[in-house]
């Protein structure tokens, strides 16, 4: 067809028949064009394919470096950059484009945008020397995860005690290192929360971690700390009352507080506090290591470590002395008071147990509130007690599946189930049933072997070790080496040292939990 077109247009330049030769080229440049615009529309056609393809690859080259450099986003930019520019340098007819590459809102794959034209041969002889690009209009999108082959449960510990603030003390609800934290959790959500959950499931509990766990609102009278604690939800009887004092301050924020009179009072319909702390055995001075529901002999301990005025224990000795049954035997405990209030753990930061409602699991995320000190082994249990499938009485239907789903497959090869639990911690291990300073290797040999048995049940632990060069040189050593070992293997340890990495460590982690699948999106 070219050919013929072009000696057409050579016998009309070569005419010497003057005005016949004018008409002639007149008359016939609608049938060049015409002949000519099939060509072009077929080229047009064929550009738009390669367009669309190349943007393609080029978001899915960009999203599979996200996800393998750790969330570096210029570096992936970069790579998608590359695949364009190269795709350009071998198809040298398109012209004005603005195809540009950027990252999602999620952080969690690239979009292209912008705009593209090709230049045309035969229809330029009518003044249209380009062709808009549909396939640069519309853009492309790429994003990790979000084909999921098996259900996926998570429960995400997250350190929130006074080391996160910028004072290292606290309380606050914002600082350097906890926004980070906060950001890269959100993150996190972001990526592992599959929006279609109609053939696999993927839900993610929190356990935000301190001196305490939080397991209800101030105030609350629901059975909760019934079922964790055998605590009532109400309390009346004498106790013994601090009516003088000095200092300011209390124990959690380093104060000098003290009473100096006590006097024994009869009140009524205290509140229970509804913070629970490690489950603990006075009688062998040890944890309880296993995931059992609780129950006779294995409740947790209340707000101040033990269950009293029940017993001082996890275990079922009663209490003898202190029960607040008459005035010259007031009770002493610090599970109930007036208006049942957790003082020194925000409402904020209750655990949530399994769901996939992102939102919720963001907004909760968002609203914590950094203070208190590192009870590592009780946020370690919580972390277990979330995905076990013993837990059904407290959780519900938000309690973990059975076990026995990680060792069957899909039709695609696939797990059926995988549970992860992923460990964050910025500090030292060493405070239980609401003590501080205790011994570090005592708590973070107790975390150590739950990590164990979680992992001896099939659970995926990935574990975030934050700025610990704040601790001392021992006891950075003490916990880096916790972590370390709790994690599955030393792929699964992050070592972050400042704000970058540490949200670098949680991209990595949720890019490898919601599957190693790069998926075009648009």
């Amino acid at each position: 067809m070219i050919r013929t077109i072009s000696r057409l247009a050579s016998l009309f330049r070569n005419c010497e028949r003057g005005s016949l030769a004018t008409t002639m080229a007149i008359v016939n440049i609608p049938l060049i064009v015409a002949a000519g615009s099939s060509i072009d529309y077929a080229r047009w056609q064929n550009a738009q394919t390669e367009l669309q393809i190349a943007m393609d690859a080029a978001v899915l080259a960009g999203t599979r470096a996200l996800q393998e450099n750790g969330g570096d986003e210029e570096a992936a930019i970069d790579i998608a950059n590359k695949y364009f520019v190269q795709f350009k340098a071998q198809n040298p007819g398109f012209v004005n484009d603005t195809i540009a590459f950027n990252i999602n809102d999620k952080g969690t794959g690239i979009f292209s945008s912008g705009t593209a034209e090709i230049e045309t041969s035969f229809i330029s002889l009518v003044n249209i020397t380009t062709l808009p690009l549909s396939a640069g209009n519309e853009g492309t999108a790429a994003e990790v995860g979000g084909a999921a082959v098996g259900d996926l449960e998570i429960s995400l510990m997250l350190d929130v005690t006074g080391s996160m603030c910028d004072d290292g003390q606290g309380p606050c609800t914002s600082s350097s290192k906890l926004d980070a934290l906060k950001a890269a959790a959100n993150k996190l959500i972001d990526t592992v929360v599959w929006e279609d959950q109609t053939k696999y499931t993927s839900k993610v509990a929190l356990v935000p971690f301190s001196t305490r766990v939080r397991v209800a609102q101030d105030g609350d009278t629901s059975n909760i700390m019934n079922k964790l604690t055998n605590l009532a939800a109400t309390w009346s009887g004498w106790y013994k009352m601090c009516t003088a004092s000095s200092g300011g301050g209390g124990s959690e924020d380093g104060g000098n507080w003290s009473c100096t009179k006590y006097q024994a009072q009869q009140v009524s319909n205290w509140k229970v506090m509804p913070c629970v702390t490690d489950r603990f055995y006075d009688a062998s001075w040890t944890f309880d290591l296993t995931e059992d529901a609780p129950g006779n002999g294995k409740f947790m301990n209340g707000h101040d470590g033990s269950r009293n005025t029940l017993g001082p224990d996890s275990s079922t000795k009663k209490a003898t002395t202190a029960l607040g049954t008459k005035k010259t035997d007031p009770a002493t405990h610090w599970n109930f008071d007036w208006n049942g209030t957790c003082y020194d753990v925000s409402n904020s930061n209750q655990v949530m147990p399994l769901t996939n409602d992102a939102d919720s699991l963001k907004t909760r995320i968002s609203g914590l509130e950094a203070y208190g000190a590192t009870a590592g082994a009780l946020g370690t249990a919580f972390s277990w007690y979330m995905l076990s499938p013993n837990w059904t009485e407290v959780w519900g239907g938000n309690a973990g599946k059975n076990y026995n789903l990680l060792k069957q497959k899909n039709n695609n090869g696939a797990p059926k189930l995988r549970k992860i639990a992923i460990l964050m911690s910025d500090g030292a291990y060493n405070t239980y049933r609401g003590w501080k300073d205790q011994d570090q290797t005592f708590v973070s040999n107790a975390a150590k072997s739950m990590c164990e048995s979680m992992k001896a049940q099939g659970i995926e632990i990935y574990t975030v070790a934050f700025a610990l060069d704040s601790l001392t040189q021992s006891e950075k050593e003490i916990a880096k080496a916790t972590l370390q070992a709790c994690g599955t293997d030393v792929e699964h340890f992050y070592e972050s040292f400042d704000i970058d990495q540490l949200t670098k460590a949680f991209e990595a982690i949720g890019n490898k939990v919601s599957s190693s699948h790069v998926r075009l999106t648009k």
